[in-house]
């Protein structure tokens, strides 16, 4: 597992399934930089996902470890994990808003992640958990029961938390709470 305790996958959506996100599920993804999500196994769905596509970020277990994200996807990049296109192919989306979530997937060398890939025929998931890259069962674990749960948690994290300054005789009014103003030395 990554140094990070959280454990975060990414259910790649098809534009307009807001309401119902496991009917608009397309793939799941790893969150690989800030504003990337690698998709290991991208053979269905995306590339005719012409209205737009939507990245869950989910962090895991929902509502305990962080708040969901639904970020856009700005520019998807196709590739095949074997020479001559042979193998799995895979998707690198690049996003349109970095994800405040520190990405969970372990570093790896070219030499090591090609090895494996031989090793799997050509299996980006199963390479990514030989390696140590990602934990066992990652790719299973977006299912429609969780992707069911994410409105009710989307819609709580959406309340804010509200909070008024106290009546304590040392509260010095609004430039305690305004970022820009700059109390003056006493």
């Amino acid at each position: 597992m990554s140094s990070s305790d959280e454990r975060l996958v990414v259910s790649v959506q098809q534009y307009g399934f807001e309401d119902k996100p496991w009917e608009g599920h397309l793939a799941t993804g790893l969150l690989v930089e800030p504003g990337s999500v690698l998709v290991p196994d991208a053979s269905n769905g995306i590339a005719e996902a012409t209205e737009g596509i939507d990245l869950l970020v989910l962090p895991l277990p929902l509502g305990e470890s962080g708040r969901v994200e639904r970020l856009v996807a700005e520019q998807v990049v196709f590739s095949s994990t074997l020479p001559d296109g042979q193998g799995t192919r895979f998707a690198l989306i690049r996003m349109a808003n970095d994800s405040r979530h520190t990405p969970t997937v372990e570093e790896f060398t070219e030499c090591r992640l090609t090895e494996a890939l031989e090793q799997h025929g050509g299996d980006l998931w199963a390479a990514l958990e030989a390696l140590g890259a990602i934990p066992a069962g990652t790719r299973d674990a977006i299912t429609p029961e969780l992707l069911r749960q994410v409105p009710a948690v989307e819609a709580e994290q959406r309340r804010p938390e509200f909070e008024q300054p106290g009546d304590d005789p040392g509260d010095g009014g609004p430039c305690d709470i305004l970022p820009p103003c700059k109390k003056e030395p006493a």
